[in-house]
């Protein structure tokens, strides 16, 4: 993010998360354009790559042949559902396999995306079957991001709490100029006082 917007947008095809691997400060990013669903996997996949050693960037797809690729998608579906216990509780007898996902997901606490993916791993569900499920998930999320939203609650996702109450209140004051403000915060210099005031300062 350069300011506070991408002039290109980060797309979920080309990439869900990356780590680049450094034995003094490994970075991990992850794609805020992808389904919320999916980044907690996209996480430990690439906490995965900061254990081995290796940079990487994760596509999250099925058939990815890379060795790492593969390696990394096995630890972070075996992190969040082992698979001794996940086995016994598909039921392969329901009329939609998706029927499986929330009661599983629930047991272990993530998603059901991590669980979709987990049945793929296990070929429980098909390759087309994992990709007609997850783009659906990915549709829907696009479409409420398209609805527009609260601009000040998206900052704060974005930005620490903290880091903004200080960065405001030397604005306030007057030892901060509006100009520096805004480029601290990654707002137009009009908006300070509103996203002070959000915050309550």
């Amino acid at each position: 993010i350069v300011g506070n917007n991408t002039h290109r947008p980060l797309s979920v095809r080309e990439f869900r998360g990356f780590a680049i691997s450094d034995r003094y400060a490994p970075i991990i990013f992850i794609n805020a354009a992808d389904a919320p669903e999916a980044r907690l996997f996209t996480l430990i996949h690439e906490l995965c790559h900061i254990w081995l050693g290796i940079s990487g960037v994760s596509d999250g797809k099925p058939n990815n042949h890379r060795l790492e690729e593969k390696v990394c998608n096995a630890v972070a579906a075996e992190f969040l559902v082992p698979t001794e216990i996940f086995i016994p509780l598909w039921n392969f007898d329901l009329h939609r396999w998706q029927d499986n996902l929330a009661p599983i997901a629930s047991k272990f606490h993530v998603s059901q995306w991590v669980i979709a993916r987990k049945a793929l791993d296990n070929e429980f569900i098909s390759v087309g079957q994992y990709g007609q499920y997850t783009k659906e998930i990915l549709d829907n999320f696009k479409n409420k991001e398209g609805g527009g939203g609260n601009f000040y609650l998206g900052l704060k996702s974005k930005t620490s709490k903290r880091f903004s109450i200080a960065v405001l209140s030397e604005t306030l004051s007057g030892r901060t100029l509006y100009r520096d403000a805004s480029r601290l915060l990654g707002v137009k210099p009009a908006k300070v006082s509103q996203y002070a005031k959000e915050l309550g300062i």
